[in-house]
């Protein structure tokens, strides 16, 4: 069995502003932290759901890197909508952009609300393709 790997900092990454890993990474298998479109520099929400949504784009395109990965290899998401109606067909759109042709698997769910009163919330479960830069 391998060691498991905790990354707690990456940078262009917001950093955790909890208790938790950014990433955890077991046996060739990427564990992503919920991520959310914070602005790097002002440490808030995006102002616009397309925003938010390039700002995670970007988040999880340097955490699988730094992993080794890449977006063809992100396998399972968990998304976190504040509005399911309002907000699916723009998560639709990102998972087009994003994902292309190597589409993961993908549940979504409404919850009440999110930290900072931000909207989208999204997991991200991936392979490394090959030694992580960490």
């Amino acid at each position: 069995m391998s060691d498991i790997a905790r990354t707690f900092r990456i940078e262009g990454v917001p950093p955790a502003t909890g208790p938790w890993a950014r990433a955890v990474e077991w046996n060739g298998m990427i564990f992503i932290s919920g991520l959310r479109g914070i602005d790097p520099e002002t440490g808030l929400p995006a102002g616009t759901t397309d925003q938010r949504l390039e700002r995670i784009l970007e988040h999880l395109s340097l955490t699988l890197e730094a992993h080794g990965s890449d977006l063809s290899s992100v396998v399972s998401t968990r998304v976190y909508v504040t509005d399911m109606n309002g907000l699916r067909p723009a998560v639709n759109a990102f998972y087009e952009k994003a994902f292309g042709e190597h589409l993961p698997t993908r549940t979504i769910l409404e919850v009440s609300s999110l930290n900072q009163n931000d909207s989208i919330e999204i997991e991200f479960v991936a392979i490394r393709k090959k030694e992580p830069d960490l």
